[in-house]
């Protein structure tokens, strides 16, 4: 029995589409699954490559924050601004925000700081102390004010991850406040003491002591929110250790940690023993210079710690950006996976599957000479041999002369 070629044809093409549907079964999900992983990963990167530049742009700021509590004092105390801190702080945060200021959108504000910057700094030293702290306390709002801009803008206060999270929370949320708040507490104590120990020319008495209580609850204010700053930074410090997988996060930030609480404590001390309880009025001149001595010593503990904690930050981000690229590298190798699979597929089909005509070496097939072979193809007639004389075989038996001749064939 012979199949016809009707029935072959059609069994041919359903494999056929039987391939095709099984190629677009795996193209189609593994060319969604891609798409959707590089939009995905891709938004992450991007995504983390603002937050680096974030993080760039906070530590230019440190030297702007410690420049402007370090200023505030020396107007204070009636001594020229540090010029050559305020220019290296200036030209550092100038560089910063050429290079990042229109991606965070912080030129605006930046402008405003150093102009108040350099019209503070080329302030009389001889001018009203009150009013310069009043001047340099707008200043400094100004600079937590910038701090907030960059953490929004770069997407580190939106940051995913507990850890880096809580980091940045700390190093630009807090420490900034702490340094800040430090030198207020230093000044609003030494206009105290000076306060009431030198009476105001042409003020009644009853002016000095509201003077004296309006300094007197500004140096309360300033303790508490230094105290308050202090606590949270412990706490986000806490909470990042908690929720980080590193295992160097704790040990490189608990030697910093401690220094920069012993200074927060000895602050906090002093500022207890600066005013009575009773009175409030502070007390005797050597506690002012001990004050200005642990302000100057938990501003160098918060620069070790804002620098470590920022590096701790960097390094968190860097990893997570070679985790996308790894990611990214991996969707690439399955789609590719995919498509070399596909290609192989429709090659061993066409290549390799296709019927192949066999010519046959047997007898003639059911219908004759000339009939169609199973496979489609014609076979050849088989030529029978020819017998008799003269060709071939023996003669008859009393053949005639003319039979034998061959004649008659």
């Amino acid at each position: 029995m012979t199949r016809s070629a009707p029935r072959s044809r059609a069994r041919t093409g359903a494999l056929s589409v039987l391939l095709s549907i099984l190629v677009v079964a795996l193209l189609v999900p593994t060319a969604l699954l891609f798409a959707q992983t590089w939009r995905t990963e891709g938004d992450r990167a991007k995504a983390t490559e603002r937050e680096l530049d974030g993080v760039a742009y906070l530590r230019s700021l440190q030297q702007v924050a410690f420049a402007v509590a370090d200023a505030q004092s020396a107007a204070v105390s009636g001594r020229p601004a540090p010029r050559d801190a305020i220019v290296v702080a200036v030209q550092q945060a100038d560089a910063t925000d050429a290079k990042l200021g229109g991606i965070l959108r912080t030129t605006q504000r930046w402008t405003e700081i150093r102009s108040r910057m350099e019209t503070l700094r080329d302030t009389p030293a001889t001018a009203d102390r009150a009013q310069a702290l009043a001047d340099y306390r707008e200043l400094g709002d100004l600079v937590l004010a910038l701090y907030a801009k960059v953490r929004d803008e770069s997407g580190l206060v939106h940051d995913p991850d507990g850890d880096a999270f809580h980091l940045q929370n700390s190093a630009a949320g807090e420490l900034p406040v702490a340094v800040i708040s430090a030198g207020r507490l230093t000044d609003v104590a030494a206009l105290a003491k000076a306060a009431s120990s030198t009476p105001v020319a042409g003020q009644t008495p009853q002016q000095q002591a509201q003077r004296q209580l309006k300094l007197i609850s500004q140096l309360a204010a300033d303790g508490a929110t230094l105290q308050q700053a202090s606590t949270r930074l412990v706490n986000d410090l806490r909470s990042a250790v908690d929720s980080t997988e590193s295992r160097t996060l704790g040990s490189n930030l608990l030697s910093r940690l401690d220094r920069y609480q012993r200074s927060a404590d000895t602050m906090a001390a002093i500022l207890a023993a600066a005013t009575t309880a009773a009175s409030g009025t502070p007390t005797p001149s050597n506690d002012q210079s001990i004050l200005g001595v642990a302000r100057g010593e938990l501003q160098a503990a918060a620069g070790e710690l804002y620098n470590t904690i920022l590096n701790e930050v960097d390094r968190l981000l860097n990893a997570r950006g070679d985790e996308i690229d790894q990611v990214r590298l991996r969707a690439v190798g399955a789609a590719g996976a995919a498509a070399l699979i596909a290609i192989g597929l429709f090659l061993a089909y066409f290549l390799g599957g296709r019927p192949r005509r066999v010519r046959p070496t047997g007898p003639f097939p059911e219908g004759g000479p000339g009939a169609l072979a199973t496979d489609g193809a014609t076979s050849w007639p088989t030529v029978a041999p020819i017998t008799g004389a003269p060709y071939g075989g023996a003669p008859k038996e009393n053949a005639t002369q003319w039979e034998r001749s061959g004649a008659a064939r």
